[in-house]
């Protein structure tokens, strides 16, 4: 398979599986601290226990290959996942989730300074559009009194962004030690101040959350920039912004608005064309 293709798949299937997360977040019902402590270790439990026996051996070796670049994508995915959870318990989901999704405009911006890649035009105007789609979402919900929280979720932008261009830069070397450092690092920042799920509902929210989802997403996000753009993988997080409704929609009834499923519509169309647009700039 070609390594874009295969790319492109990963980082797809990461994102599919971080689609629940802000409906999950809000299920749990806890506090920032708290949800940092039980991700966070839950999260490095899932990304470092099988990677014993798939490595074996190699294990000890490849958790020290990761260096300098694999401690910096701990610490940008330890902050950006901090950054996300805290903002979807300060202020509304549509808030955080237009803001998130500038992520590719940050991308583009730090692999042009980091990697000296050039950013293609189709890129841009994707990006560009899609976040039309993605204001056209959060239309109907948005609060204009901005505070902390959207504070929060530009940092989780910015910080994510960082990290698909680190590994982009580092990428004949695994990074999955590091975002399991990443998770743990996490969890330490809540281990004084966390409490324990409520019920039988936030304790399914924490755990399927912790032992599945976000697993999956760091998998995919972390071995998709490998093949393809940074910026190519911050457009696939848009997705969480047409997705993430319907899962509330199917498990709290909340059904999108009209002006809502159009966004969504502009921000598939978005990142299908330029999908397409790259598969046909390749080789057969």
């Amino acid at each position: 398979m070609d390594d874009h293709v295969k790319g492109l798949l990963i980082t797809a299937g990461g994102v599919l599986a971080i689609t629940p997360d802000a409906l999950l977040i809000k299920m749990s019902g806890m506090s920032a601290p708290s949800l940092f402590f039980w991700r966070g270790m839950l999260v490095a439990l899932m990304m470092s226990v099988p990677f014993i026996f798939i490595w074996r051996g190699e294990f000890i070796a490849r958790c020290m290959a990761i260096g300098r670049p694999g401690i910096a994508v701990a610490f940008c995915y330890a902050i950006s996942t901090a950054c996300f959870v805290a903002a979807n318990t300060m202020t509304v989901a549509a808030n955080v989730l237009v803001i998130v999704a500038t992520a590719p405009l940050f991308s583009s911006i730090f692999s042009s300074w980091m990697l000296k890649e050039r950013t293609r035009p189709r890129t841009w105007l994707a990006s560009l559009i899609a976040l039309g789609g993605v204001a056209l979402v959060g239309a109907d919900e948005i609060s204009r009194e901005a505070g902390l929280g959207e504070l929060l979720a530009l940092g989780c932008s910015i910080f994510v962004s960082l990290s698909f261009v680190i590994i982009r830069k580092a990428k004949t070397v695994s990074m999955i030690p590091g975002t399991a450092l990443g998770a743990f690092i996490m969890g330490l920042a809540g281990c004084f101040w966390f409490d324990v799920p409520a019920g039988e509902t936030e304790w399914f929210a924490v755990l399927i959350s912790g032992l599945f989802f976000i697993p999956l997403a760091y998998l995919g996000l972390t071995v998709g920039p490998r093949y393809i753009s940074a910026p190519e993988v911050g457009l696939f997080l848009l997705l969480e912004t047409v997705i993430g409704p319907i899962w509330v929609w199917l498990v709290i009834d909340e059904t999108p608005s009209q002006i809502g499923l159009i966004g969504g519509a502009i921000i598939l169309l978005a990142l299908l064309s330029n999908t397409v647009l790259g598969l046909r700039e390749r080789p057969a």
